[in-house]
Parts: structure tokens; sequence; C-alpha cells
């Protein structure tokens, strides 16, 4: 260590200098690496944070112009029966259609669809409710029911009600001037019968109308429902169900006279009769004659045993059946 002097007689000693750390090489690749590193990561940066902007562009361009629409969906019926009116369908419609306007992502609209469906009496199923494109993404709603068709109208004091095949009450009554109107279609055949005599009112609109008596009706139209001659038959008297002595469900025809039938195939008596299949039978065989159920007869017929008989009109006088 060297000394240094600061004055006269003191001497202070020299720190020596430091070495200075030598620097090493910069590596070449190295650098380039780094390099290339950093400009990968600002073009990940630039590109994911585009994705975002971009995504953020377009979702609100979705919640504002496509997911909010302006108007009310499109209300298609998949499968629509052919019997259904077009008034029906837009009744039907409107049951499912949303009473304020919905995203068309909100799955809650596809809910209440289908329960405000579920309560329609038309509507005996609900299968699907979905979205549908038509000139935007969820502008129609597609709607998949099973549906309860018409088949008769039952009469219950001074009007007509429209039930379905299982005795459901659907929400159309009629007065009896409007009646010929719906049981007859195009070229006059006939479409809906009426079942006449039941001793049970009509329950809520949407609800089963029992009784057995209208349950017999019901399914005598079922019987006769693809038979070329049950053109003939307008109405199922069913005011003597459940009597031992008279005829329990009487077919009248076009011309307002009878066909005694009798007892319905489920009943468990109706070994007391000829067979079903006999009845049907000499339907066929009556009709294929005479054009005509009754066979000509003004006071009717009664196939109910082993003779056809042909019992006298109301008020002839007359005390025995003719015979065939």
């Amino acid at each position: 260590m060297s000394l240094r002097r600061y004055g006269p007689g003191r001497a202070v000693p020299m720190a020596k200098p430091k070495k200075q750390p030598s620097r090493k090489p910069t590596d070449p690749k190295r650098a380039a690496l780094v390099r290339k590193i950093i400009l990968h990561t600002f073009i990940a940066c630039l590109f994911f944070g585009g994705l975002g902007i971009g995504f953020w562009y377009v979702q609100e361009y979705v919640q504002r112009d496509v997911a909010n629409p302006t108007e009310p969906p499109t209300i298609v019926i998949k499968n629509k029966p052919h019997w259904m009116s077009d008034f029906l369908v837009e009744k039907i419609a409107e049951t499912a259609r949303p009473k304020v306007m919905k995203s068309a992502f909100d799955r809650q609209m596809l809910l209440d669809a289908s329960a405000a469906l579920a309560r329609n009496p038309w509507v005996a199923n609900v299968k699907e409710v979905r979205r549908a494109y038509g000139r935007k993404p969820g502008d129609v709603l597609e709607i998949d029911c099973d549906f309860r068709m018409p088949v008769a109208l039952v009469r219950w004091g001074s009007y007509y009600w429209l039930v379905d095949s299982n005795g459901f009450k659907l929400p159309e009554q009629y007065e009896p001037k409007d009646v010929p109107k719906i049981v007859r279609i195009e070229e006059g055949r006939v479409d809906i019968r009426i079942i006449d005599g039941v001793k049970r009112p009509p329950p809520e609109t949407g609800h089963k109308w029992n009784g057995d008596d209208l349950a017999a009706a019901l399914e005598m139209i079922r019987l006769l429902s693809d038979k070329p001659y049950a053109q003939d038959i307008l109405k199922i008297n069913v005011s003597q169900y459940g009597s031992d002595r008279e005829p329990q469900v009487v077919l009248v025809t076009r011309q307002a006279t009878e066909v005694r039938w009798g007892r319905v195939p489920s009943d468990k008596d109706s070994f007391i009769e000829v067979s079903t299949a006999r009845k049907l039978e000499r339907l066929q065989s009556l009709y294929s004659r005479y054009h005509r159920l009754d066979a000509g007869h003004t006071g009717g017929i009664d196939i109910r045993f082993d003779e056809v008989t042909y019992p006298d009109p109301p008020g002839s006088g007359a005390t025995a059946d003719n015979r065939h």
C-alpha cells in the first residue's frame, strides 16, 4: 500500500485502484434468439388483443342486431294435421308466441312456450319447441305437438260441444243452426257425428268428459270410422245406455231413421246379442243392396239378434215387428 502525505509529518495510506471486470463478447445467436422471442411475443399480443376486440364487437353486434328481435317470431307447426284449419293454426300459434320481445338466446322463452302449449285444450302432448332460422337466427319458432282431433259434437242443453276421440272437451261450442255446416264437409260428406243422450254435464274446456254413455258412443265412432257405409250415420243416441231391454246404442241415419245397434263391443254382456262382426256384415249388406242402412223402412231396423227386424214407425198403431 502506498502512502500519501497530507501536511507535514502525516501520511495516509493510498487504496489500490479496482480492477475493471472484463466484458464477455455478446453471443450473436443468443441475441438473435432474444430478439425473435420478443418479436413473437409482440405479435401474439397483437393477435390475441385483436381477437378480444373482434369478439367484443361481434358480441355487441349479436346482442344489438341479432339476439334482440324487433318483432315476434314466426310460429311454424310441424306436421300440421290435415283437419286443422288456418284459423285454428293461428290460434295455437298465438298461444306459443312470446308476449314480450326476448333474446334469441333466451332458453326461458322455449320453456314458457312449451308450458303455454301444454295448457292449450287443442294440444294433447308437446314433443318439442325449438328455434329455427328464417331471415335471421331465432326469428322462427317451430312447435311439434300431438293435437286433439275433433270427432263428435255432444249435445247438452241448447248447445253442441266438440270432443276428441278420448272424450276431451274442446273449446268450440255451437248452436243448433250451426251444426249442419260442422257435421258435413265438401260434397256433403259426414265429417263429425253428433252424440245425443249423455247424462253428465260437460266439464271445463280441456278436461275429459266422463260417462260410460259418452265412452260407448265414442267407441262406436272409432269402430265405424273406416267403413264406407258410415256416411249414412249422422248421430249416435245413447239415451238408453245401461238399459236391459231397450237398445243401448242407436245409430240415427241421414233419413232420420234408426238402426238399433245395441251393446258396444267392449260391453261384458255383449254376448247376449249377435257378435259385432255379424252386425257389421249386416250393415254392409244392407247398404250394398239399398244404399241406405235402414233398407228403406221408415221405422228403422233392429240388428241386435238372430233375425233382423223392421220395427213399425212410431204412431202407426202396429203391435208387432216385421221380420226378415
